[in-house]
């Protein structure tokens, strides 16, 4: 469709917050992905079941329905036939193995150079992959156009606690976001969906399928050289109805 084009080429990318195995709520996201003919699919990670919640209760029949989850996962994403990638969360192992792990390197996704950074931190809670903000600074990210992250960047609208108004993200991620000239696309906090901009990059957290605060939402990244600023996300809560769309404006605050 619009793959494989120039520099400016337009292409848009459908964005899939935690999944967490809610089968029912990601067939209607990727229903939506595909009416909105997206070009490629982006998962932030924490995508099978809770059975690996805390590495301290596993056990080989818990890690073999994680394993079955995640089949069931990639099967649905097979079908859709489009180019996709994904991050493990910190619910996932750190070593899932398969080529659209993108996970520290870098995947073509529609012709977008897409870097992935998984799990989450800098708080530990026992969960199968959880990192220190230095662990992050220390990685070499190559140039790309995408941002695929799991943790959102700290001290924004994107990283905020709904149960106590408290800011739990990354400081390393927000750091990596301050230095690219892109987007970034991650989750983890399920309540914060939508979008900041810091420096010239455009932030936006898809939001959560699964529990807590799970819901049928979708976000979107269209690259296209008639946007000013050459990138839009949108955020679509398909229970509500409501659409929010958002443009880089190359400054940094919060984008309404």
């Amino acid at each position: 469709m619009r793959h494989g084009m120039e520099k400016h080429h337009d292409v848009l990318l459908a964005v899939i917050g935690d999944v967490h195995a809610s089968w029912r709520l990601l067939d209607r996201v990727l229903e939506r992905a595909l009416s909105a003919q997206a070009d490629g699919i982006l998962l932030v990670g924490d995508l099978g079941s809770h059975e690996l919640a805390q590495v301290a209760r596993r056990t080989p029949e818990r890690d073999a329905r994680y394993g079955a989850s995640i089949e069931v996962l990639l099967d649905r994403l097979a079908g859709c036939r489009v180019p996709y990638a994904f991050v493990p969360g910190n619910h996932d192992l750190p070593d899932l193995a398969h080529e659209r792990n993108a996970d520290g390197r870098v995947l073509d996704v529609a012709g977008l150079r897409v870097a992935g950074i998984g799990g989450a931190g800098p708080q530990r809670f026992g969960f199968a992959y959880e990192w220190s903000e230095d662990e992050i600074r220390a990685r070499t990210v190559p140039k790309c156009d995408v941002l695929l992250v799991h943790a959102p960047p700290a001290r924004t609208a994107l990283d905020l606690l709904a149960s106590r108004a408290e800011h739990v993200g990354s400081e390393a991620i927000r750091e990596r976001a301050l230095a690219h000239d892109g987007v970034l696309v991650c989750g983890h906090i399920h309540e914060s969906p939508g979008a900041v901009e810091l420096g010239r990059c455009l932030c936006l957290n898809a939001g959560g399928l699964g529990a807590p605060y799970g819901r049928a939402q979708i976000g979107f990244v269209r690259r296209s050289g008639g946007i000013p600023g050459g990138w839009e996300v949108l955020h679509e809560d398909l229970q509500s109805g409501a659409v929010r769309s958002f443009r880089r404006t190359q400054r940094d605050g919060v984008l309404g």
